[in-house]
C-alpha cells in the first residue's frame, strides 16, 4: 500500500506518456496534505523504466504486474512468478488520477483507500495476459485462425468467490457521489489495461 503521506522524493524513468501519468498523480497527491490516498493494486502500462525509487514501487502491486508482463512477453518459460496475496483488486492508473482530481476539486479531505472492485487471482490475470498476447502475436505474424479470432470469453467473467480482503471503498464512493459523480467506478476495463501493459512492454 502506498500513502501519500510517506512522500517519496522522486519518479523513475519510464515512457513520457508514462511518466506523464506518474508525474501527475505524485503532484495530486502531494497538492493537498489534508487528503490521504491509500493506494493499493494500482498498476500502469510500465514499459521498461528504471523502478528503483518513486512512486510506482511504492504502490502496492505494480512491480508484480509489471513482472508479469516481462514472463508473458518473453515467452512465459520457467517458474511463474509468484504472488503471495493471492488474490488483488486491480485497478488502472487513470482511473484513480479521475478519482483523485474529483475528491480535490470538491475539496474533500480525510483518508480514503482506492482499489479496483473485482477481485482478480493470479491465474485470472496470467490467463487474460497471455491470451491478449498470443492475439498480439498473431496479428504481428499474419497467422491468425478462425479459432484465433473468436470472441474469447475474459477471465473477468468468471465470478471469484474465494477468501478475499478488499480495502473498504465505501467512504471514497460516497465522497464522490457527494461530489456529483456516480461513485468510484473505475471505467479502464482490465483486458484494456492489460493489453495498454503489454504493447507498451513490447516496444
Amino acid at each position: 500500500m502506498y500513502s501519500n503521506q510517506q512522500r517519496p522524493q522522486s519518479l523513475p524513468r519510464w515512457s513520457p506518456e508514462v511518466a506523464a501519468m506518474l508525474a501527475e498523480l505524485q503532484s495530486l497527491l502531494d497538492s493537498v496534505p489534508e487528503l490521504d490516498i491509500r493506494l493499493h493494486d494500482v498498476y500502469c502500462p510500465s514499459g521498461a523504466g528504471d523502478s528503483d525509487v518513486g512512486l510506482v514501487e511504492s504502490v502496492d502491486g505494480v512491480g508484480m504486474m509489471s513482472t508479469w508482463v516481462q514472463w508473458v512477453i518473453s515467452g512465459s518459460e520457467g517458474d511463474v512468478p509468484n504472488d503471495d496475496r493471492g488474490v488483488r483488486h486491480w485497478v488502472h492508473i487513470r482511473d484513480v488520477i479521475t478519482a483523485v482530481k474529483t475528491l480535490i476539486d470538491a475539496e474533500v479531505i480525510g483518508t480514503f483507500d482506492v482499489c479496483g472492485r473485482r477481485a482478480w487471482t493470479q491465474e485470472m490475470v496470467l490467463d487474460e495476459m497471455q491470451g491478449l498476447w498470443q492475439r498480439w502475436l498473431n496479428t504481428m505474424g499474419h497467422s491468425h485462425t478462425t479459432a484465433s479470432l473468436s470472441e474469447v470469453p475474459t477471465p473477468a467473467a468468471v465470478s471469484y468467490t474465494g477468501k478475499r480482503r478488499r480495502p473498504n471503498l465505501a467512504p471514497l464512493h460516497d465522497a464522490l457521489v457527494a461530489a456529483g459523480t456516480d461513485g468510484w467506478r473505475p471505467m479502464t476495463a482490465m483486458r484494456v489495461g492489460l493489453m495498454e501493459c503489454l504493447a507498451v512492454s513490447s516496444e
